[in-house]
């Protein structure tokens, strides 16, 4: 099977802005697929505001994978037939996010190939936000109606898209390990994100800082909050309690989780978070936001919690984890994600892309 992969944000270069989520579905499918390529289309002006760092046009290579990386000053009314041409032979396409799925359209009234488009939480903001009703909300609207498929990478989304099936991330077998001893007496707390708003990382400060007992808590990234977060733990006279560690490699990320307990992180408007997964992949106590992300695979109390982007929930939240039986949440924890390793998921990914054939 010929596969075209068409999405903005495919890590092409090393770049902290963009998540490796469709690399990672890439690599993944590479193992099953004849032949996939990818195809990168940015809208500059979109590109900038994100804070992407900018690639030229041109052809690229990674991981042995050909990636088109196509800079467009206006979004995705025009592209070269010549060009499109070059994958007439492929057998379907599928598109990520908004940028992704309109040029998806755009390319396809040429190629009239068999499609799915991936719903991640950025396309259910386009529809739903008055700042895109001009264009985007409509191109939007109008690709994802034209897919053969839908797939939508939560639970929620699937809900609001009525998606044919849900796309889930995925660990690797090998990372799965159960955890066996808890710091009881002194929790610790940990969350790796990005520092922005939507994390709402400042919420969690300002409930650690109502409880009344003893923790540690390390915060791990960058971003526009962070002065703000830094203020915060000053203003609860918790530095010695709360740290905020600059960003770390991927390969670290497993030895400070093992460190850890409890992995918090209450966002809004997540499309999935694979470090929720990460978290569950080693046995930890995972706090997580209601109706996006990871909900529907958490279930509030049994492998974790769920609360809503406000301090009272956080603060209910973090007592419940504190007086649970934390060696029971932790190994459903690890019943739930082995339903994710990598063989499961992308094998249930490759035998949906064959039906639209």
């Amino acid at each position: 099977m010929k596969i075209l992969i068409i999405s903005d944000l495919y890590p092409l270069i090393k770049d902290r802005s963009i998540p490796s989520v469709v690399g990672d579905f890439v690599l993944a499918l590479k193992e099953k697929a004849e032949k996939i390529e990818v195809i990168r289309p940015n809208f500059l002006l979109n590109t900038f505001l994100r804070g992407h760092k900018f690639v030229k046009s041109g052809v690229y290579f990674k991981n042995d994978v050909k990636v088109y990386n196509r800079n467009f000053i206006l979004p995705f009314v025009f592209e070269d037939k010549k060009f499109i041409e070059k994958f007439k032979d492929f057998d379907c396409i599928i598109s990520h996010l908004p940028s992704g799925h309109i040029y998806r359209n755009l390319i396809n009234k040429y190629l009239n190939l068999p499609c799915i488009s991936i719903i991640h939480q950025s396309d259910l903001i386009v529809l739903k936000d008055c700042g895109y009703r001009f264009y985007f909300r409509k191109k939007l609207k109008k690709s994802i109606l034209n897919s053969t498929m839908v797939a939508a990478r939560n639970y929620f989304l699937a809900k609001e898209f009525k998606a044919d099936f849900v796309l889930p991330s995925f660990v690797e077998n090998n990372n799965i390990v159960q955890k066996k001893n808890f710091k009881q007496t002194k929790l610790k707390f940990i969350t790796l994100s990005k520092l922005i708003k939507r994390k709402n990382i400042d919420l969690v400060i300002k409930a650690l800082g109502k409880v009344d007992f003893e923790f540690e808590y390390d915060i791990y990234g960058e971003g526009k909050e962070k002065k703000h977060l830094q203020k915060l733990i000053n203003k609860n006279n918790l530095q010695d309690k709360v740290r905020i560690n600059d960003y770390i490699e991927h390969d670290k990320i497993y030895e400070k989780l093992d460190e850890s307990d409890v992995f918090i992180l209450p966002s809004s408007n997540e499309t999935f978070g694979i470090a929720y997964f990460e978290a569950l992949s080693r046995g930890l106590i995972v706090l997580a936001g209601k109706n996006t992300g990871i909900d529907g695979i958490i279930k509030d109390g049994k492998n974790g919690f769920l609360a809503e982007p406000v301090l009272s929930s956080i603060v209910s939240a973090i007592d419940r984890i504190k007086k649970c039986n934390m060696d029971e949440i932790s190994k459903n924890s690890i019943i739930t994600i082995k339903n994710y390793e990598k063989e499961k998921i992308i094998t249930k990914y490759f035998e949906n892309i064959k039906k639209i054939l």
